[in-house]
């Protein structure tokens, strides 16, 4: 309190000698303004004696010749009878008349004879009326305040001066007082009520998650950057290239620049990934879809019930609202930010383990997933609740026949322009509307199929399923307007899984994991369609498989598999994507943890990192690498491995085209005599 006072005190007397400043400033102003009055009025004091003397000097006739004196009746000394004479009268200063006024006044009466005397010798003309106007604008006195003088702004400052002083007294008087009184009041501690209470209280959880997540997006900027950006690009040889790749990444691979896990085991744990997705609306985010807990799957039908209770627990927060929300959910979405790896950006729960969760293609706060049960959910990021917005129907007539969505698993969702495509184990494919889920808009049958897998051409809209027995199937565009009528329009046609050279390239020998079809190009006008599939390199289908093999295929050539990659470590592999920017460039996943990367314009028997592959978890292959899903620009990979992802930078040679690879690529394959010379591009 007394470095309080001190402070205030002296803060007191700066004021005080910034007044004696001003007022001292004033009165020397004053006193200059003075003296160069004196200095001037001694510079014109020979001019003044000089007009003086004229003033005073006796004319050349003796007088000065007046007729005033006629106008003011002075008859005696101005008119005669038939004559007209003049009055001569002589002026005299006035003692108490200043020299400028007498030398004004002289002037003055000169002037008046010079005008009579002209007016009496020339004839008057008459006078020209001019008419004159003015034009002004109406306004408020605020818009055009008064400026002070320098003078008048000093006279304010001094009195604000003397105003604050006062107030500065009476705020150290009554501070001093106030602060009398805090030292004898002691800060009141909460007790653990009333912190539990605080802690769960809507204001203060909100205010809490919204701080929070900026400021740990903040901390995360530069995990972002590393991800975002390729530091290899600065390294001009490829040894160099090498060497920055191992020292920031401790990996003898080149093609990634850097590794980032993300997981949060509070919610996830012993929970297994069932697919990825990007957000084609901001780059930074992206989401992953979640079984339920291996823990809980004896005890399915108890743990559903609470989860699908009204909660009012905003996404956002990571608190849950129950003990059991976080184990007793049996479906999860996670949304997560690049620049935050240890906590998710929302939250998302469901009454069912979800199989497929996709970014609504054209509503960015929208997340739309595909249940276990058959039921298709949307999620909004801008509800207060974890819950999905919107569901599909579960009808089933007392016949057994179906009435709405799937009453199966989905195994597969690939989103279209009008809408979202679904296929379940049973064999159905649905066709959806985003402004319509209590129903589909299409349904196609496959007969005798348990589908595993969905892909989409984009170039044609043809839809490709892989079952469990490894055949594949293609549904074919419909040649009518749609409709549930239509689905009878659809043809479906099963590819020959059977060698196209005698049995050196069969089909799968096992369930289908993963189809993948080339992202459509910026310029597809000049793409020719044959059989429902795009010529050349841009029709080129992946696949993969439990036994152990990566098949590629070229339906619009042949419905034969062209060519088998297979797995060194005879592992499953699990996911197999193409690369969206570069031609020749895919990935697949294996069930040892490992991500193999090719480049058919390269090689078609070896993968660009080696037969071992890039391990996740630095040679620790407990779980495998469940699903892989290239980031829009290509530059990133994100792969799930158990309960956590994993975002791979990758390096430009990745993600940097030369223009001639999709040719190079049919090349090779011509040259293995695997497309006829017939067969051109």
């Amino acid at each position: 309190m007394n470095e309080l006072k001190a402070k205030r005190a002296a803060a007191l007397v700066e004021k005080k000698r910034r007044l004696e400043e001003l007022k001292a400033r004033r009165n020397n102003r004053s006193t200059n303004t003075a003296q160069s009055s004196a200095v001037s009025a001694s510079k014109t004091g020979n001019l003044d004696e000089y007009i003086d003397s004229l003033l005073h000097s006796a004319p050349p006739g003796g007088s000065i010749t007046s007729k005033a004196n006629v106008a003011k009746g002075n008859a005696a000394d101005s008119v005669s009878t038939g004559t007209r004479t003049e009055a001569k009268v002589s002026f005299a200063p006035a003692p108490a008349m200043s020299k400028i006024d007498q030398m004004n006044q002289d002037q003055t009466m000169m002037a008046t004879s010079a005008s009579t005397q002209s007016s009496r010798e020339a004839p008057l003309s008459p006078v020209k009326k001019v008419e004159t106007f003015a034009m002004c604008t109406q306004t408020e006195e605020d818009d055009f305040p008064m400026q002070l003088a320098e003078s008048d702004d000093n006279e304010l400052q001094v009195k604000k001066s003397e105003t604050g002083d006062q107030s500065m007294n009476e705020d150290i008087s009554s501070n001093s007082a106030e602060g009398n009184e805090d030292m004898e009041k002691e800060p009141k501690l909460l007790t653990e009520d009333e912190i539990s209470k605080t802690y769960s209280s809507a204001p203060f959880s909100t205010f809490f998650n919204s701080a929070s997540k900026k400021v740990e997006r903040l901390l995360g900027a530069p995990l972002l950057s590393d991800l975002l950006l390729d530091d290899t690009q600065y390294y001009t040889d490829k040894e160099s290239k090498r060497d920055a790749s191992t020292s920031t990444t401790d990996r003898k691979d080149s093609f990634v620049t850097a590794q980032i896990p993300f997981s949060f085991p509070k919610w996830t744990a012993n929970r297994d990934i069932t697919s990825l997705d990007w957000s084609p609306h901001r780059g930074e985010l992206m989401l992953a879809s979640y079984h339920m807990p291996s823990s809980s799957s004896s005890s399915t039908g108890s743990t559903a019930v609470p989860s699908l209770a009204p909660n009012g627990t905003p996404s956002a927060s990571l608190l849950p609202r129950s003990k059991t929300e976080m184990t007793g959910s049996d479906g999860l979405v996670i949304v997560w930010n690049l620049a935050m790896p240890s906590r998710p950006e929302h939250i998302f729960t469901c009454g069912s383990p979800l199989l497929n969760a996709k970014f609504h293609p054209t509503e960015g706060s929208l997340v739309v997933g595909a249940c276990y049960s058959g039921q298709v959910v949307v999620w909004d990021t801008r509800s207060k609740g974890r819950l999905p917005v919107q569901r599909s129907s579960l009808n089933i007539l007392g016949d057994g026949k179906r009435s709405g969505g799937h009453v199966h698993p989905i195994v597969g969702m690939e989103t279209i322009d009008s809408g979202f495509v679904t296929a379940a184990s049973d064999g159905t494919v649905n066709f959806w509307s985003f402004s319509n889920l209590m129903e589909p808009a299409e349904t196609v049958i496959v007969p005798g199929a348990n589908i595993s897998s969905l892909a989409i051409a984009p170039e044609s809209g043809t839809i490709l399923v892989g079952e469990e027995n490894g055949s594949i199937h293609a549904i074919f565009p419909s040649t009518s307007g749609g409709g549930r009528s239509s689905s009878s329009k659809r043809t479906i046609v099963k590819f020959d899984s059977s060698s196209k050279s005698g049995g050196d390239q069969p089909g799968h020998y096992g369930n289908v994991t993963g189809l993948s079809t080339k992202p459509p190009l910026k310029n597809n006008s000049n793409v020719g369609i044959v059989k429902g599939f795009a010529r050349g390199h841009q029709g080129l289908v992946l696949s993969s498989g439990v036994d152990w093999t990566t098949k590629l295929w070229a339906p619009a050539y042949t419905e034969k598999p062209l060519l088998s990659l297979l797995s060194h470590s005879y592992d499953y592999m699990s996911d197999v994507a193409w690369s969206p920017v570069h031609p020749s460039i895919f990935a697949t996943a294996s069930s040892n943890g490992t991500i193999g990367l090719w480049n058919l314009a390269a090689s078609l028997d070896e993968p660009m990192n080696g037969s071992q592959g890039l391990s996740l978890e630095n040679g620790n292959s407990s779980h495998g690498v469940n699903k892989i899903k290239w980031s829009p620009d290509g530059r990133r990979i994100v792969a799930a491995c158990s309960d956590t992802l994993h975002v791979l930078g990758m390096s430009d040679e990745l993600w940097k085209t030369k223009g001639n690879e999709g040719t190079r690529i049919i090349n090779n394959l011509k040259g293995r005599g695997l497309l006829e010379d017939d067969e051109d591009v």
